[in-house]
């Protein structure tokens, strides 16, 4: 039975601000701007299916949810879905009808499994999941670093030291970006991915769209954008975008050719981008990483990253009647 006075309809464009404001009554840590929201939807790859709603109750938007697939993740018959609920009226059944909206929308895609996540300290999130038969497949940290706090010189030396084996560490904002440069960045960060730990096969991204979800997000940070270069060959990057809701980094992306690891590169990178977001006046950089990686989440502990509530993606498989909602 739908809960009384509520009704779920389809996203419009003036719903960005109340998806926000959602998003931030929830996670209150958790900022992400309007621009950022309505970039990202409207910059995924034709292939994948996307639908956001919006829960009303007395016409008040009380919640949203959405379906969508990932390009870097791409199987025409699997999908992510999420939903959120103003905590006022969580426990209501709203949450419930939501799902299952969702699932009968996603029926005529003949969906084989879909995927959804929650932060760990969300307990009602965690059981709702569970009850429904989803499991858990991967885990990530988040993590912050207080700029001020940091001792910089702990790592006095460190880029010296790189520079002595022909690494020079630099940033998208200082070098030329051709055609030529682009190519190499994306190439770099394709061969960097395909070692993430993710709880999906990778599968790469179409060029032209990864330059424009590159250079024209409204978080776009090329400062922050830390390359380590040998002959002019792209070995490495830390990638480092702008919150300014947070006065804030986010780093996304941070890794090193295979044959370049193991000789402080990364952790260099980091020690650099710190440096530039104390300069720029951020007050903290934040990251998420996969609580198996080892090697990444040791760098981030002996630079300082203090660990919060992680997020635990879940996937459910469906077949049979688990198809029909």
């Amino acid at each position: 039975m739908t809960p009384q006075e509520m009704k779920i309809r389809k996203f419009e464009e003036f719903d960005y601000p109340d998806i926000v404001r959602l998003e931030e009554e929830v996670y209150p840590d958790k900022k992400e701007s309007l621009e950022s929201f309505r970039f990202g939807d409207k910059n995924r790859a034709d292939k994948c299916k996307h639908q956001r709603y919006m829960v009303e109750k007395n016409s008040d938007v009380i919640g949203h949810g959405l379906y969508t697939q990932w390009e870097v993740s791409y199987d025409p018959q699997k999908f992510f879905v999420y939903g959120l609920i103003h905590p006022d009226h969580q426990g209501n059944g709203y949450g419930t009808e939501l799902y299952q909206h969702i699932l009968r929308e996603l029926k005529k895609f003949d969906p084989i499994e879909i995927q959804a996540h929650v932060r760990e300290d969300k307990q009602k999130g965690i059981e709702f999941l569970k009850k429904r038969g989803f499991e858990e497949v991967m885990r990530m940290w988040e993590a912050e670093l207080e700029v001020k706090d940091f001792d910089f010189e702990e790592y006095e030396g460190l880029e010296e030291k790189i520079n002595n084996e022909g690494i020079k560490l630099t940033s998208l904002a200082k070098i030329e970006i051709d055609d030529n440069a682009k190519r190499k960045l994306y190439e770099l960060h394709d061969e960097i991915m395909e070692d993430v730990p993710l709880p999906h096969e990778y599968t790469s991204q179409d060029y032209h769209r990864f330059i424009e979800r590159t250079f024209n997000h409204p978080d776009f940070f090329p400062e922050g954008y830390i390359l380590a270069l040998k002959d002019d060959e792209f070995n490495g990057m830390s990638s480092h975008w702008e919150n300014e809701k947070e006065n804030a980094l986010f780093t996304g992306l941070t890794g090193v050719r295979r044959e370049y690891r193991g000789k402080g590169i990364a952790t260099a990178m980091k020690v650099k981008g710190i440096k530039i977001a104390e300069e720029k006046g951020f007050d903290k950089i934040k990251t998420m990483n996969e609580t198996g990686n080892k090697d990444i989440l040791y760098i981030n502990d002996k630079l300082g990253f203090e660990k919060k509530p992680g997020w635990i993606d879940f996937k459910k498989k469906l077949d049979g009647e688990e198809k029909i909602c």
